[in-house]
This record gives C-alpha cells, structure tokens and sequence, in this order.
C-alpha cells in the first residue's frame, strides 16, 4: 500500500437477507424486534440540565466564596468568558496545564446543614480541555468524572448523588491529569435529597430488569430511536431503560443444533443487555454493531422480557451524544454453524474487459462437534454468471475460511461508477446432507481505484471529485435516521454536486452506506476517535478502538461505495497510534486506501519522522482560515510530501445565522486554489452538509450549529444553490432563444479544473414553468460523451410557440442516474404578485408571512420612514419576513416578489403590538404517533408553547415546554392536526404564530 500506484476495487456487502418479521426460512429465521418500546430513566442517573434551576434549598458555591473553597496554583481570575461564553456570578477562574507535574487544582468544600443525600452540580465556562478532571470527596471515598469543557457551558450538569456526611470532609474538586490545555473552574451546588426518592430508586435498580417489573407508567419509545423524541429527555445525559415484551414464533421449536442471538446496530453509547431477568452481554461503542447468543436464555413457549440499559454520557467532539437504541434490533435463529462473514475482492482488467474475483468465506461452528459442509458461491447479474463449490470440514467451537478464486468474462462486466453504480449479487450457502444450513447474500460492485502523487484515477480516468460532511444527525430523528431521511440526503447531497466524500467521524449507519451503493457515492468512512485522551482508550494498544475499527470494517467490507478506511479525526501526539492503527487496518482489509484525517500536516513542527502523513495513503487534510491561507497550507504540505495526493477532507465557514438566505462567497474562492492549480488536491469535501445539534460553545440557541447548506430540517439555504454550481463539471449552461428553438453552449471544466470528469450518457432537461408553478412542457435531449478535454459544447433545443406564455424555463443537466449537474433557471416573465396569509405584530415589529409565487426569485417589503425615506428589508427566498423598527404603530408597506425580469406587489398594513413576535416554525409534521415541531429560538427564551387540535377553530390542546428547538406532542391516531406556537421570555409572553396544518 506504499507503493505509488495503489490499485483498489471491490464488492460490497450487506446482510442483505433480512426477512420480515416472523419470516421463517430453513437458513435463518429472524424476528423484528424494532417498534415501540418502553423507555424511563432511574432517578438520580442522570439529568436534564434544561430542567435544573438553582433553587432555595441549594448550597450554591461561587469562585468568589472565599471561604469555601481552597485554590492550589496559579489561578487567574476572569470577567470575560473565552469564545463569548457565559458563566455564573461575575466571575470565574482559569488555568493552563503546561506539564504532567502541574498539580494545580480548585476544591469547592460547603457548609453542609445535615449529613445525608445529596445530588452534586458543576457549572463552567468555555476551556480547551476535553477531559476536564472533577473528583468529588463523598462519605465513601472519591468519585473520578471528566468533562469537555468546550461543551454545555454555563449549564447546571450533574455529577450524581452521593452521601455526604457534614462532619467529614466533602468536596468538589476540578483539576487535570493532562497537559497543554486549559481548564475552567465557577461554580457548583448541592442539592438535599430525601432518603424516600433514594430507596425507591435503589428498589428500582435491583429490580428494573426483572420481567415481573411494573413499566405500566413508562413512555413509548421508538426503536430505532433517541432519548430527546421525549421531551423531558431532549437534553438528558446519563443512564436510561428500554424494555420490551416478545414471543417467539410457534414454528421456533427447541432444536440442538439451534442458536439464538439478539443483533444491536447500534446502542449510543454503552449498553447492558438483560433477557428474562439475566445479564446476557454489554458494549462499549454507541456506532458499531454487536451480537449477543441468547439460546440459554429466551423461552420459546412464553413471552420474553428484554431490558436494555443505555447510557450516553460518552461526548465526543462538538456533535449531540443522541442517547439510546439508536439503530435496528433484531432477533436471529440459525444452525451452529453458519457464514459468519463473506469477502470478496474483485479486480478488473481494463485492457480486457475481464474482473478476478477473489471471494472469502468465513464459516463459524459454535457446537460442540466437528460438521462437514458444502459451501456454494454464486455470483449474480440478473442471472447467474459464476459458480464457486467446495467441501469444508470446521472443527467444534472453532472458524474456518473458504478461499474462492475465479475470473469474470468481459461480457459479464460492468464497472461499478459514480453515474452508473452498477450492483452485482453473491449468494452464498452451506449445506450438509444437501440440505442448508445457512444463507448469506451481499451486494458489491466492481471498480478499480489507482492513486498516483497527482491523481484519483477511478475505472481508468483521473478524475477531480467533490462532496460534503454529513453528520449523522437530525433535529427529530438524532442519529437513528430511518430510511426517508437517508434516501433525502443522499438525493440532495449527489443533486449538490456530492461524488466522493469523507462522512464524517464514526461508523455510519448500513442504510446509508447501502444508499451510496446505489446512487453512486464514493465514501471514506472513520472510526469514531476524535481525542486519543478520552478515558475510555487505553494506550498504547488501544483494544477499544480496535473492536471498532474491525467492526466498522467486517461490516462494510463489500460495499463498493467505501474506496477507505481512516483511523481518526485532528488528533495530537499521534504518530506511534495512527501508524499502528493503520497497519491494524491494512491486515483487515489490505485492498483498500487507508489515513487518518489531520489538521497539523501544514504546521512548521510537522515533519516526515514525526507526523503520520508519512504513512497515509492519501493525505486527507481539514484544512480552516486559522491555518493560514489554503495556498500556504497545501504547499507547506506538498514540500513535506510530494508523492502523496491530498484531499481536503473537511474545508467550510460557519454561517453568520440560521436563515435560509444565508450564503457564503468565500466558498467560491476557496475553490479557485484548485481550479487550474494544485493538481495534487485530487478533491473536497465540504464542512458540512446540513446543520446539525451540539452543545458546543458558539452553537445557536436552537443548539444547531449552522455549517450547512441544508438547515436541520433539510431545507435548501441560498448557499445550497451556489454549491451546486460550484461542485459541477460544467462551467454554464448558456441559452440564446430564436424562433422556434434556442441554441445551448456548455463550457466544460478542463482536466485540471475543479471539479473534472468525463460525463457519458448525459441528457439535458428543459421545463417551462406557467403562472400557477405547474409544468407545462417537459422536455429531453441525449448529449453525446462530454469529456474535460472538449472544452465546450454547443447544440440546439426545439422550443414550442406554447411557451410563451410561461413564466420561467429550467434547463439542467442530468447524470445518467438521474441527478442534477447543472441547473439553470432563466426568468420569462416577472413573477405574480405574492399572497400574504397572515400578519403578526411584535414590538415595534411585524412578521408577514405569504405564498410563494412561481417565478419569484426573492422577496422584500419596502415602506417609508418618518424621515419620508424608502426602508427596504433584505432579499429572502423565506416565505415570511420579518420588519424590525417600524416607525409608527401602523405602516403602509408593499410586499414585493422579484425576479430577473421585474416585479409585482401587495399592499400590507404593518401594525405594532405589546408582545413580542413568536417563534418561526421551521417544520412540522406527524410520525410515530406523535407531532413533531421545529421552531426558532431566541437568548432570552424561557419556554414554548403549542396548541393544537384537529380543527383550526378548536385548538383545544396544549403543551409547554422548556426544550429548544424541537418539541414533540403525542396524538391519538388523525390524519390532519392545526397548531400554533407561542413563547415566553424575561419580557413575558410572545403573541401567537399564524395556524399551521400538519398532516
């Protein structure tokens, strides 16, 4: 792998035998144990710092209190919090760790009235340290907890409930066990608890995995799913419980030969499994599969009890810990020997059109004699094209692998392609007495991969690719994503111009590694390190990150759409790890690329013998303004390394709001460092996507950090627009109009420009759009082979008299698979007027909210002032616009809609109101039984209100809450609910929205 040409391919895979429910076949038998479940938490295991306000009966504790707490070292004390964070009192102190001997520390001791239960809080201000050291004295010794200080500032977080006894020594100490970081120290309190709620939660500890156990009064949860579906857990961190009832299928008949296991896709973060009352198994890793034989355990005459202790107090980085069952659960019944993994490598010839398949079967026997077994291989495309048979002989209680080599013909040959993501089909049995055992199909493609010091070279071409960062997250759906959320994202991301791409940090969900597959993605995907001291890893061997990595790798080893593997995310003092982890990785899987994403490559102290670039196969590089500039950066990197390509693998800028109208032009001049220059940067990938949850400092009071070009409710901003002109291989596409047709010219983007590739079995699609926003004509043409090296194309298009009368022409460029590579939209006619729904006064404000109109580009509003001077908002592509500092009570105002071509108005009269303007709702719809609101959010804000009914003359329902950003309301079964929204802040309460139909 360290040679300069790299030569990669592969298959793809994917436990793709899933049968539905209680579908019953001789090889394997599964149960879908995926739905409602039964969700509470213990109390005292965890908190909702939303929820905690200091109150009367709380021991509050401030840096200024003198006399209760005890400083060890230089501490400064600070009236400015770092990165405008906020904190309690006037001030706090700080501190930096400049060695491992640095013993300094802040010790906060109270003046207990009575010894007894107590729950212990810590609040800090923004520090650089990620593990932040809090030792807390109690009655039985110490308890050790780290924090990422960069994370939930100025929030009241729990450290637990412990004993403290007034005469003995009680405190909260906060220090560090790590060097070259700063750390924070400004309050805490103590909270009395009655000795009442502590015996009821200890009963409940002993007893909450019992299957007799009452969970009558617990909520519903769907699984797969997240703490914060539930409004009291929006922001909970801590330990929480899933139960669930369940009966085996009649036909599940006790058999020796029979094992049952129970399949977790994912549990975030450490899960503790109990089947009937008995501990089955734990995990550690809240993205990686794991599998627990329960054959001794379930009953297969009587309904089963199964308990699920999650706990999600692992925060990593400035993403949301989304806690729970965050993926598929499934209950699996087959023989004792069974295909525990296939592999297959297939190479193509590109001079002869030929693919060498190179396939391994892994076969496990878990029974207690030696089975001899007929494997069988069949590879297929449509039909079957080659067959691969043999005997194997697996002793008790032990693996074997079967090795399989063939050749493809070139007829039967399809290279698997960003525009043609071409799937092929392995099935694979054993079979005893000619009768199966076992089953496993996969998926996987066939292309090959070539790295030079220049080049990606994908089946043959260099080629310059682009893409984005998703985060795995959602405001509703967090990190569980079911398949509708997935599909979307992938059709936004590849109609943004999405073809290759870094993921993100961790091992990604299977639908969406599956989902690339198909639509033609090439990813690198990452296990989730982001900080090698994290208390979790053990150095030097790290046997942690190890399960992981084999995990991620043993599940996606055959998909098509991952060309790599990376061992983690900006790490420090990582040399001896990354280059140990990536010969881990290579033994695993020795045909793929393999890196660790870093940001230190372009520092004056990185070097070939101290920075584990020297042993990538690709430098993958996040490259930020606080580097230097992109030029610097990637010329210090190429000096150090000339025979390696690089991939900037994240590059972004947050954005200045949360608005759709938000942009970013320095997107556009970032881009031009690659754009017939620095041919070595091979591609992109764009920090981030979407928006997406964190408590991290800097983060907006709706706690979305706004990177994306989607917002997180997948709404396209202006910047999504200006990506997908960015990220395509063409330049533009230019329309002159004649009488009865137009002639189109197509500028391609050179071999050295950004992006580049040939585009084969492309088609250019015009629509003409009327005045009501409909599709009058539709129409397509077939391009011919459009290489880099063309330069430009031009053609001609029939145009229909009918289309005079139409408001705007699309005109696009599409990809052979159907996505969008270029999109033009040329203005006919200036739009119709806009149509106001409904208007709502603030404080010296007003909101107006409308219908868009088809051929609209932007709208404003414009009046005048006292002054007799034209106001004029700013342009938004919004369907509501906000006035602030309005001028009189009432104004006289015009509502304009634009376009290239002029512009049409209404008159609106603008009134002021006592209250303030309420939320924005972003989005709402119905799932899972329950109505899900997203809503915008202001600094001062208290709490939300919503209510709702199912008529918007009855809104006779209501829910408050004190959850940002997102609520949930759970229904009775109705196909249509109307809501409106309301808050509350220090001013008092908001007016209420306008009525909004969700179905």
């Amino acid at each position: 792998m360290k040679n300069c040409y790299l030569l990669l391919f592969f298959l793809v895979g994917v436990l793709g035998y899933a049968q539905n429910n209680t579908g019953l076949k001789a090889a394997e038998e599964r149960l879908d144990l995926n739905g409602n479940w039964r969700f509470n938490a213990i109390y005292g295991e965890g908190s909702n710092y939303n929820n905690i306000k200091a109150q009367k009966e709380d021991l509050v504790i401030d840096n200024t209190d003198e006399h209760q707490i005890e400083i060890k070292g230089d501490w400064i004390v600070a009236t400015k919090g770092e990165r405008e964070s906020r904190f309690y009192g006037a001030s706090y102190l700080k501190h930096h760790f400049s060695s491992l001997q640095d013993d300094a520390s802040v010790t906060y001791i109270p003046k207990l009235p009575a010894s007894g239960y107590y729950e212990a809080f810590v609040r800090f201000p923004f520090a650089i340290n990620l593990n932040t050291k809090i030792n807390i004295h109690h009655s039985k010794g110490i308890d050790v907890q780290f924090f990422n200080q960069r994370t939930r500032c100025d929030e009241w977080l729990s450290l637990g409930i412990f004993t403290f006894e007034k005469d003995k020594r009680t405190a909260i100490e906060i220090t560090s066990d790590i060097a070259v970081v700063g750390v924070s120290a400004d309050a805490v309190f103590f909270r009395p608890v009655s000795n009442q709620k502590i015996a009821q939660a200890n009963l409940e500890k002993k007893t909450i995995f019992l299957s007799d156990f009452d969970d009558s009064r617990w909520d519903n949860l769907k699984v797969p799913g997240h703490y914060g579906m539930i409004n009291e857990f929006s922001n909970y961190t801590g330990k929480a419980w899933y139960r669930r009832t369940f009966e085996t299928p009649a036909a599940w008949q006790t058999s020796p030969q029979k094992r049952i296991r129970l399949k977790f896709d994912g549990v975030y973060h450490i899960a503790k499994v109990y089947l009937n009352g008995a501990f089955v198994g734990t995990h550690q890793g809240g993205f990686t599969p794991f599998e627990i034989d329960v054959t001794e355990n379930i009953s297969l005459d009587n309904h089963n009890v199964l308990a699920v202790e999650t706990d999600n107090n692992a925060l990593v980085g400035a993403t949301w810990n989304w806690g729970g069952i965050i993926r598929d659960v499934t209950l699996v019944r087959n023989d004792e020997v069974r295909i525990k993994h296939q592999y297959i490598h297939a190479e193509p010839d590109l001079k002869t059109g030929t693919a060498e398949l190179h396939l391994k079967i892994k076969i496990e026997n878990s029974g207690t004699t030696a089975r001899t077994l007929t494997v069988n291989s069949q590879i297929l495309n449509e039909k079957k094209v080659i067959q691969f048979t043999k005997k194997v002989t697996v002793p008790a209680n032990s693996m074997s692998e079967v090795v399989f080599t063939g050749e493809l013909s070139s007829a039967d040959v399809e290279l698997w392609h960003f525009d043609n993501p071409h799937l092929y089909q392995i099935a694979s049995t054993i079979s005893e007495n000619e009768k199966v055992v076992h089953e496993l199909k996969d998926r996987f493609g066939i292309r090959k991969v070539t790295l030079t010091k220049d080049n990606l070279i994908l089946n043959g071409e260099p080629v310059r690719l682009s893409g984005y960062n998703r985060v795995s997250d959602h405001r509703y759906w967090g990190s569980s994503e079911p398949q509708e959320l997935i599909d979307q994202d992938v059709d936004l991301m590849k109609n943004a111009g999405a073809n290759f791409m870094r993921i993100m940090h961790g091992t990604q969900n299977k639908k969406l590694i599956e989902r690339c597959d198909e639509k033609g993605i090439l990813l690198f995907e990452e296990v989730n390190v982001r900080d090698l001291d994290n208390a979790e890893f053990t150095a030097p061997e790290y046997p942690l990150i190890k399960s992981w990595i084999k995990g991620m790798i043993e599940r996606d080893s055959n998909s098509p759409s991952i060309i790599g593997w990376s061992v983690g995310n900006e790490l420090s003092d990582h040399y001896d790890y990354a280059t140990m982890m990536m010969d881990y990785v290579r033994a695993l899987d020795p045909y793929r690329l393999v890196t660790c994403v870093s940001n230190t490559g372009g520092r004056e102290d990185a070097t070939r013998t101290t920075d584990p670039n020297s042993n990538v196969d690709i430098i993958m590089h996040n490259l930020y303004p606080f580097q230097g500039t992109p030029q610097e950066v990637i010329s210090s990197i190429r000096s150090k390394w000339p025979n390696k390509p690089v991939f900037i693998s994240e590059y972004g800028v947050k954005l200045n709001g949360i608005t759709l109208d938000e942009d970013r032009e320095e997107n556009s001049t970032w881009n031009d460092n690659f754009r017939g220059q620095n041919d070595f940067v091979i591609g992109t990938s764009l920090w981030t996507y979407n928006d997406y949850r964190s408590g991290y400092i800097g983060t907006n009071i709706e706690e979305n950090r706004t990177w994306g070009i989607v917002n997180a409710w997948r709404q396209k901003r202006k910047f999504y627009s200006r990506l997908q002109k960015e990220t395509s291989p063409v330049k533009d596409i230019d329309v002159v109009f004649h009488k009865r047709k137009a002639t189109i010219t197509i500028p391609i983007r050179a071999r050295n420009d950004f992006p580049s590739f040939t585009m084969k079995d492309y088609q250019l699609v015009w629509e003409f759009i009327n005045d009501e926003g409909e599709i009058s004509v539709r129409q397509t043409q077939d391009l011919p082979v459009l290489h880099p090296e063309n330069g430009v194309w031009t053609g001609e298009i029939p145009i229909s008299v009918k289309n005079k009368k139409s408001v705007a022409m699309h005109i696009a460029l599409l990809s052979p698979n159907g996505y969008t590579r270029f999109k033009k939209n040329i203005d006919l006619k200036k739009p119709v007027a806009p149509k106001v729904t409904a208007i709502v006064g603030g404080k010296n404000s007003a909101r107006v909210y409308f219908e868009e109109v088809a051929g609209a580009k932007e709208y404003f509003i414009q009046f005048q002032n006292l002054k007799g001077e034209t106001v004029t908002t700013a342009k938004t592509i919004s369907n509501y616009i906000t006035v602030d500092s309005l001028p009189n009570s009432s104004v006289k105002a015009e509502l304009i809609a634009v376009n290239g071509k002029g512009s049409e108005s209404v008159m609106v009269n603008l009134t002021r109101s006592e209250q303030e303007l309420p939320p924005v709702i972003w989005d709402a719809f119905i799932r899972d039984n329950r109505i899900v609101v997203g809503y915008s959010g202001e600094l001062n804000d208290e709490a939300y209100t919503v209510r709702y009914g199912t008529s918007p003359l009855n809104l006779n329902q209501e829910i408050t809450t004190y959850t940002k950003g997102m609520m949930t309301i759970p229904i009775k079964e109705s196909e249509i609910y109307y809501l409106q929204i309301q808050k509350k802040d220090s001013y008092g309460l908001s007016n209420w929205s306008p009525v909004k139909k969700i179905n």
